[in-house]
């Protein structure tokens, strides 16, 4: 069989079922990747719609509680206002009266009447809006008993200059308030913004709100059916006194509800979802089954007439299912779940729940939540069919060139290959002097010479991982292998470079004199890490060990010149931060210095924690800077003194947010009572766990030095 026919079928052999697994391997990977996009996609849609919806219905149950405030503030005002001209003379000078019948008299009613679309009401024949025509510069004054006498004339005159009252009060927010008004004992009512319109047998002495605020004698709040529009209100109101003190009547305004659904910023792809305000009633003989539904965007169940009490509407949640949101509500918490109501799945939003107080429920069919994660899916498994229509495309091609190749180029294609397959191996095999000589003119001679200088590549690069793991080696023998023992004092110390090799520095440096054990503490960090810092920081720490047996006691003198050599000996751009402190085991004392390095941490055993800074500036940037020595530090038994660069609280998660020095305070607070090891182990885990998926940035070192 010729070397054609045989290099055809091997290499068939060799395409066809590499070729065959991959396919195998590719569709259920896409298949896969499909599934678990579509999952991912799910939950990221779950997740998304739960926070939304938490935030929707916590921010508007603050609004309603900001706008029931507004309205009573507004009612008390109201009040004030109505009582200070009962109880004074009537004005020389009234101003206008227009009375209700006025506004449906061309020649009488206010010049200035519009309509808005505040003030509708539907028509009862079909159903169609019409606008009412008010007025925002005048009052309507409609009489009970349609007579007059003195006393009903002075108290017009009275309430003449109300228009201005009502208006400022109403411009607080007008898009919220629908009407003011105030009835008098004697069957005077009067109303802002002015309009026409009313019943020739209303009398609002007669409504709720008139009898519940003269009873209680205190605000009171009512649902009632609106007399001139005919919907749903929420009517504030609260007596009012004359001079003497005597009930002269009450004042009281409106809030039209479905001014509550304006605030409500729901997603357009979720306009089916169930909105509703609800309240909860305690007087209910089963108050697990008893939700008032006051207003729905659903439509609008209740009575046009005014003469008609409002048909309460509940919504039932006996079921087993709706156990969690029935604790929920006893509990008064705010929460979003999943529940399945009357056979379909939809995410309950609603709000904390007060005594007597409506608060806000939204309900979204879970099928629109996740609309977008089908479409997805959808879409996805599209674009695999197409895929690996186009993959089996392909590896029929692959197999017919690899046919037409083996038939055409056998030796030209097989003779490089080999040689650069045996050079391969021996490349693999650390002979990094190998060579290959491909004479082909084509691809393949540049692929040779491409492999020719890998060599040399990989040799340097070999050479360089040796030497960093050299260096590694030695740094990490710079640093102290643990903590020396200390009378009085638990010690711990580490370092956690991001690299290689770093540019932090921890040393606990053993001193004595004066027939007295000391022990210098010191905590350094060189700009950047790497190579160039490391460097840094081994000449640092052998300057610093060299002159701390001239200068033991003088901090001043010895920190200024380490700083002083490191501004000769390293580039402009390189300088180090540097605690440097001598612990005294006896005194239980610390005599500081630091260059740079801030913030320190000094946990004290009352549960305070105060952060201590820099005496001055980092070392290596100015030649010649005093440095100061710090306050000394007296510890009393279970003070902790935490030392560290700022790699700890610059360290960031996958959001970008930082661990902060607010996390630290709190790591010591909470793990006091552990050992200096211990300490140190429990804030590197926090670290690490803080970080997540995120990459170590920056080199971190701290020690702790706990007196016992």
């Amino acid at each position: 069989m010729k070397f054609r026919t045989r290099f055809l079928i091997l290499l068939l052999a060799i395409t066809l079922v590499p070729l065959s697994l991959s396919f195998i391997f590719q569709r259920a990977s896409m298949i896969h990747f499909g599934n678990k996009l579509a999952h991912d996609t799910r939950l990221l849609l779950n997740n998304s719609a739960t926070r939304l919806l938490h935030a929707l219905v916590d921010d508007y149950s603050r609004i309603l509680k900001r706008d029931k405030a507004m309205a009573l503030l507004t009612l008390q005002n109201q009040a004030q206002a109505v009582e200070a001209r009962l109880s004074s003379p009537p004005p020389e000078h009234p101003d206008p009266i227009f009375f209700s019948t006025d506004y449906t008299s061309p020649q009488r009613q206010p010049k200035d009447l519009l309509t808005t679309e505040n003030y509708q009401r539907r028509n009862n024949l079909d159903g169609e809006l019409l606008p009412i025509p008010v007025s925002y510069s005048q009052q309507t004054i409609f009489l009970v008993e349609g007579e007059k006498n003195q006393k009903i004339t002075n108290e017009l005159n009275q309430l003449s200059t109300m228009p201005e009252i009502y208006k400022t009060l109403h411009d607080i927010q007008p898009d919220l308030f629908l009407w003011q008004y105030t009835t008098l004992r004697s069957g005077i009512h009067s109303s802002y913004p002015g309009k026409g319109g009313y019943p020739v047998d209303y009398d609002p002495r007669q409504r709720q709100w008139y009898k519940d605020a003269v009873l209680m004698g205190e605000p009171t709040q009512h649902t009632l059916t609106d007399v001139t529009t005919g919907a749903l209100i929420l009517t504030f109101s609260r007596p009012i006194y004359d001079g003497d003190g005597r009930l002269a009547g009450v004042t009281a305004l409106d809030i039209d509800y479905r001014q509550f659904f304006a605030d409500w910023d729901i997603p357009p792809e979720w306009s089916d979802a169930e909105r509703m305000i609800l309240v909860y009633h305690e007087d209910s003989p089963d108050p697990m089954q008893q939700l008032e539904i006051l207003l729905s965007n659903r439509g609008e169940n209740r009575s046009a007439d005014w003469r008609m009490p409002i048909k309460h509407e509940y919504l039932d949640i006996t079921a087993p299912q709706l156990q969690d949101f029935q604790q929920d509500l006893m509990r008064g918490n705010s929460a979003v779940r999943k529940i399945k109501y009357k056979g379909q799945e939809a995410l309950w939003a609603y709000g904390s729940r007060n005594y007597d107080e409506p608060f806000p429920l939204v309900i979204v069919p879970y099928q629109q939540v996740l609309a977008q994660a089908v479409d997805a899916e959808e879409y996805v498994n599209q674009q695999i069919s197409l895929s690996l229509t186009i993959s089996a495309t392909l590896t029929v091609i692959v197999v017919a060139a690899a046919i037409l190749l083996a038939i055409v180029r056998s030796r030209k294609v097989t003779q490089p290959v080999m040689q650069l397959a045996t050079a391969a191996n021996q490349l693999a095999e650390g002979n990094f002097d190998t060579r290959v000589k491909i004479q082909t003119r084509d691809e393949l001679e540049d692929l040779g010479n491409i492999f020719n200088g890998m060599g040399n590549r990989l040799k340097e690069r070999e050479q360089m991982k040796q030497s960093l793991g050299l260096a590694k080696e030695i740094q990490q023998r710079l640093l102290p292998a643990s903590a020396p023992a200390c009378p009085n004092f638990d010690l711990a110390g580490l370092s956690l470079y991001c690299d290689e090799t770093g540019g932090d520095y921890f040393d606990f440096i053993e001193l004595k004199y004066s027939d007295q054990q000391y022990f210098g503490l010191a905590v350094g960090d060189v700009s950047g890490h790497g190579i160039g810092p490391a460097l840094v920081m081994a000449t640092a720490r052998g300057v610093l060990r060299s002159l701390i047996d001239r200068h033991r006691s003088d901090l001043e003198t010895l920190i200024r010149k380490l700083s002083d050599h490191l501004c000769r000996g390293t580039a402009d751009a390189s300088f180090m931060t540097l605690f440097y402190g001598v612990l005294d085991p006896k005194e239980k004392s610390l005599r500081w210095i630091s260059a740079g390095h801030a913030p320190i941490f000094l946990y004290r055993t009352n549960g305070q924690v105060d952060q201590l800074y820099s005496s001055g500036i980092p070392l290596g940037i100015i030649e010649g800077t005093q440095y100061k020595i710090s306050p000394t530090i007296k510890f009393t038994a279970g003070d902790i003194l935490l030392i560290g660069t700022d790699g700890i609280w610059e360290t960031q998660n996958m959001a970008g947010e930082m661990f902060g020095t607010e996390r630290v305070t709190e790591l010591l607070i909470r793990h006091a009572d552990s050992s200096a090891n211990s300490i140190a182990e429990q804030l590197i885990t926090e670290l690490n766990n803080f970080r997540g998926g995120h990459s170590q940035d920056d080199d971190i070192t701290l020690m702790v030095v706990k007196s016992c």
